[in-house]
């Protein structure tokens, strides 16, 4: 009959006599303190009660002292689990992160229009991982482009976010037109400004009320609703003529056009009247 044989490591072997050489100290320890008196009082009590703590404590440091490597290695191979964990689930967490700043600060809501870094766009859904924009051309009538933006939610950490909710109504438009120095353009200001005032003249007590209310919403002075046109040059050595209304925002690119084609017919009569004469 064989007998199977087993090669325990030395460490094993060791670790067992040193547990079985520590309880044997305890118990003949214990059964000291019991042989002193027949009717055990608190100081005996409490000796034993040391006695089993001490023991306990010496084959923690035991085990501790005889494993040593081994701890260091598996601490190690935690830790580098941990790194590499941390490491490859970063961009997960920061978008977690960026959803919490998100819910804590609420800077923005489903629908509102916002911007963040170059995008604008309406906010149409967010969750946990991101959050998707339906983009709006502010450069082309502020309206929107068909093409839905998705945004990661960690971008909420490094990067602003610029409420452009009032402008979904009314919105400061601003539009220059570039032309050359054979027409002054100041001659040109006060036919303009009459058709700026012509064409805006049926929302002026709208837009005015509009006004007061972001004023009292952002606790800021109200925004001026008169028309201003700045005149001036460009290093190219164009004029240019700057035009700024608060208008409805989906009348601005009709104004815009309106305006222009008004100023064109001026600039163009003016130049053929000089060079006529």
């Amino acid at each position: 009959m064989l007998i199977p044989e087993f090669n325990l490591p030395p460490k094993v072997l060791f670790t067992a006599a040193f547990i079985v050489a520590v309880w044997i100290v305890r118990q003949l320890w214990i059964a000291t303190i019991k042989r002193s008196r027949r009717r055990l009082e608190e100081r005996q009590k409490s000796w034993i009660s040391v006695a089993k703590n001490l023991c306990n404590l010496a084959i923690v440091l035991g085990i501790a002292a005889v494993w040593l490597s081994e701890l260091q290695n598996f601490a190690i191979s935690v830790a580098a689990f941990t790194v590499a964990f941390v490491v490859a689930t970063k961009e997960l967490l920061q978008c977690f992160l960026g959803f919490f700043t998100w819910a804590t600060n609420r800077p923005f809501r489903v629908g509102d229009w916002i911007q963040i870094n170059d995008q604008y766009g309406e906010v149409a859904e967010i969750d946990w991982i991101k959050f998707r924009l339906l983009e709006v051309d502010f450069e082309n009538g502020y309206c929107y482009t068909g093409r839905s933006i998705t945004v990661m939610n960690n971008v909420l950490l490094t990067h602003s976010v610029i409420s452009l909710n009032f402008m979904r109504r009314y919105v400061m438009h601003k539009f220059s037109i570039y032309r050359d120095n054979s027409v002054n353009l100041f001659e040109l200001r006060e036919p303009v400004t009459q058709t700026i005032n012509e064409l805006i003249a049926p929302f002026q007590d709208v837009a005015a009320r509009y006004s007061n209310l972001i004023s009292k919403r952002l606790e800021i002075e109200a925004t001026s609703i008169e028309p201003f046109i700045d005149i001036h040059t460009s290093d190219l050595t164009h004029q240019v003529f700057s035009i700024t209304l608060f208008c409805p925002t989906e009348e601005a690119h009709q104004l815009e056009q309106a305006i222009t084609e008004r100023f064109m017919a001026l600039w163009y009569q003016r130049a053929n009247g000089a060079s006529n004469s």
